[in-house]
């Protein structure tokens, strides 16, 4: 029987001994923590489980998501709460959208300073403050296009010191290129077509037979 080794992490100021090979939210349910907050798809989608996180000898922090991130030894984790702002109410024009459109629901969006914390913060790798920009001179669907891996997680919100919620910002663009700036879905029609070639066919057969022996 192979043991496990263990590595000794931090969360919040608690030091706990884990086994390795697990993500942090694994090690909480080790810990027995139910987790019913902070946490969410388990599978790097929804943002619930931002986290701060920072190894021995690292002098700032990183930010990353607690069902993607892996112990390691002296692991120092704080978990992120989310954003406690207003959401605000943003339904689809009637109209062609512009950066007017934004300013409605998103005013705060004009204070960007482009000072990039939020764009430092974010642990997609988005480009938060270019979106931002882009936002402000009225390029919606380029916002859309770079907040299409957005989690939501609100790291950039957090630490933006003129308050600007570009998450919810980008999502709303994101909502309003859907409807007016609509894309042909050229990925979808590739499966479509790679599926109806027959190229899955082997897999599918295996699922199938896999069912029938359950």
């Amino acid at each position: 029987m192979t043991i496990s080794q263990s590595v000794a992490i931090t969360v919040g100021d608690e030091k706990h001994t884990v086994p390795e090979g697990m993500t942090v939210i694994q090690a909480m349910w080790h810990l027995g923590d139910a987790m019913v907050k902070n946490v969410g798809c388990l599978g790097g989608a929804c943002g619930a489980c931002a986290i701060i996180c920072r190894l021995p000898g690292q002098m700032l922090p990183k930010t990353a998501l607690a069902c993607q991130t892996m112990v390691s030894e002296g692991l120092n984790i704080r978990f992120l709460q989310g954003d406690p702002s207003k959401k605000e109410i943003a339904p689809l024009p009637a109209e062609t959208p512009s950066r007017e459109t934004v300013f409605q629901y998103y005013p705060e969006t004009r204070r960007c300073v482009a000072c990039q914390a939020c764009t430092s913060a974010c642990p997609q790798g988005i480009d938060v403050m270019v979106g931002v920009r882009e936002a402000m001179i009225g390029d919606l669907a380029l916002v859309a296009e770079r907040f299409t891996t957005c989690v939501m997680c609100g790291f950039c919100a957090a630490v933006c010191e003129s308050r600007i919620r570009p998450h919810r910002m980008g999502l709303y663009a994101r909502r309003l290129a859907g409807a007016f700036y609509p894309k042909p879905p050229t990925q979808l029609d590739m499966r479509i077509a790679e599926i109806s070639s027959g190229q899955f066919d082997r897999e599918w057969n295996d699922v199938m037979q896999a069912a029938q022996n359950a």
